[in-house]
């Protein structure tokens, strides 16, 4: 595993925020290699209705500096974890529905997961994007860098939707540089577009 050295400095300097990721590469690794170099990260997980798996996959997820956090804990727990110097770990490339805000991804909507952007705004704290690649040599890079919020609107939502977008478009050259490493486990788009296919 490689992490380059600028990543670490990043996130050692920042005194917790949000690590936002899609399903892309091995994200499963995010979390332990940011634990082996010290770094406390608090990744929020669904439930899964089988309770031997969720017990079982928890348990290989948590290290010293790793928890999981259930996705139903509400956002008071995960605002405080940020406070408390913790990386929140979110992946939010999953259809968020009526409840996400609407971005173009590939120069299709999509609904995008309003989770980041909000606690962003909540805590003040950065958006660090990051994603675990395999490379040719078969070792895994995984590499951090801070989400432009420059420039974003005054109205709240309208701050949520932009950062949503600017998110969605480095999640679309991260897949347009390594498609084969993009997982499909849901529909992106809405039903409407899958028809015909």
């Amino acid at each position: 595993m490689n992490i380059p050295s600028k990543s670490i400095e990043l996130m050692k300097g920042k005194s917790g925020g949000i690590i936002v990721t899609g399903h892309m590469g091995n994200w499963e690794y995010i979390g332990p290699m940011l634990s082996i170099h010290n770094i406390k990260s608090a990744g929020v997980a669904l439930i899964q209705k089988n309770t031997q798996s969720d017990r079982f996959f928890n348990k290989l997820r948590i290290s010293e500096n790793m928890k999981v956090i259930p996705i139903n804990c509400g956002s008071k727990v995960m605002i405080q974890h940020i406070e408390d110097g913790y990386y929140l770990g979110l992946i939010s490339d999953q259809n968020a529905g009526r409840r996400g805000t609407e971005a173009l991804f590939f120069n299709k909507p999509v609904s995008v997961p309003k989770g980041a952007a909000a606690f962003h705004l909540k805590t003040n704290t950065p958006i660090l994007l990051g994603f675990c690649i395999l490379c040719k040599d078969l070792q895994y890079k995984l590499s951090f860098h801070e989400l432009d919020l420059e420039e974003l609107p005054e109205n709240s939502n309208d701050r949520i939707v932009e950062i949503n977008q600017r998110f969605t478009k480095v999640l679309e050259e991260t897949v347009r540089e390594y498609p084969e490493q993009y997982f499909w486990f849901h529909r992106k788009w809405n039903r409407e577009m899958y028809k015909g296919i």
